[in-house]
């Protein structure tokens, strides 16, 4: 004799019909099958249903926010990590649903190392004697969603040149020391620049990099980590991926970032930001008005994708 099913909504019992259809599904996928479900209450459905199981293959880090009253958040937010990061299943697919975890888990490092091969082309397209140079006196690194290989190419548009890009932006940092030809550091700066636009302006490749060069004295100094610029210059050093150049100066910048206390400060500040991320998802499942009414910022700005960025200095 069969149990029936009881459903808490419409929305369940379709999310349900759809995954017994299709098998686990994101929730990207998910909300692209229930056209007009809004993602939130989608998220929602998911998180409070019994029936629904939901896994996720991402990594959390901590990201600055100006929109904040305490300027920190994790990353992927909320409905990122939902939409993007998660797979919902029905509890008799958990086997499917491990199987494919592992495959898009796999797809976002691919991804990421995709976008890595082009900072790398990026040095690569400089110059020989700017190439030796950043060899000899810098060292270069990546840092972001490519660092913790969770690089999406989720389409979007540029803000000011109203181009489409695919996902994720790839940050580069050069450091350099005491020894570094100034001129050189500006040839270099200018032939990246130039491998920036061409890259975003190419409608086969799409790929956005930003990078910045500095001497080695402002890191060390922005390790200080006393306000939003340096805090966001810190905690690029203590998540970054060793591209290129003098392995040394690196380490040298890891060791001061360790005996500065700097890196506790931020691993602090990651929990922090867990506790407020686990805090607002308990408010937000226990309310039974739809998160559209909700008007604290504060809640709001761990949900959606903030839009508000400062740039690495």
């Amino acid at each position: 004799m069969s149990t029936q099913l009881i459903f808490r909504s419409v929305a369940e019992e379709n999310v349900f019909k759809c995954l017994s259809e299709h098998g686990p599904m994101t929730g990207q996928e998910l909300q692209d099958k229930l056209e007009g479900l809004d993602p939130i209450a989608l998220w929602k459905v998911c998180y409070q249903s019994n029936l629904l199981r939901i896994t996720g293959f991402s990594r959390y880090y901590l990201r600055y926010d100006i929109t904040r009253d305490n300027k920190i958040r994790l990353s992927p937010s909320i409905l990122r990590d939902f939409l993007t990061f998660s797979l919902v299943y029905l509890k008799s697919q958990q086997t499917p649903a491990v199987e494919r975890s592992a495959l898009l888990a796999n797809k976002h490092r691919a991804i990421s190392n995709r976008k890595i091969s082009f900072a790398r082309k990026a040095l690569l397209s400089l110059d020989d004697g700017l190439r030796r140079a950043l060899h000899d006196t810098a060292c270069c690194f990546v840092s972001g969603d490519l660092a913790y290989f969770l690089g999406h190419d989720v389409l979007r548009v540029h803000p000011q040149l109203e181009t489409p890009i695919n996902g994720s932006d790839i940050d580069i940092i050069i450091v350099y020391n005491t020894e570094a030809d100034m001129a050189l550091m500006k040839s270099a700066e200018q032939q990246m620049l130039e491998y920036k636009y061409k890259i975003l302006k190419s409608p086969a490749i799409r790929e956005e990099i930003d990078f910045i060069f500095k001497p080695v004295s402002k890191l060390i100094s922005q390790l200080q980590y006393r306000d939003i610029h340096e805090m966001i210059a810190s905690k690029i050093l203590y998540e970054s991926f060793y591209l290129y150049g003098r392995l040394d100066i690196y380490e040298h910048l890891l060791y001061q970032m360790d005996i500065l206390g700097t890196k506790k400060k931020i691993e602090d500040h990651f929990d922090t930001a867990l506790h407020e991320r686990k805090e607002t998802i308990g408010r937000i499942l226990n309310l039974e008005k739809p998160l559209s009414t909700i008007e604290d910022k504060e809640i709001l700005s761990l949900f959606f994708f903030s839009q508000e960025r400062l740039e690495f200095q």
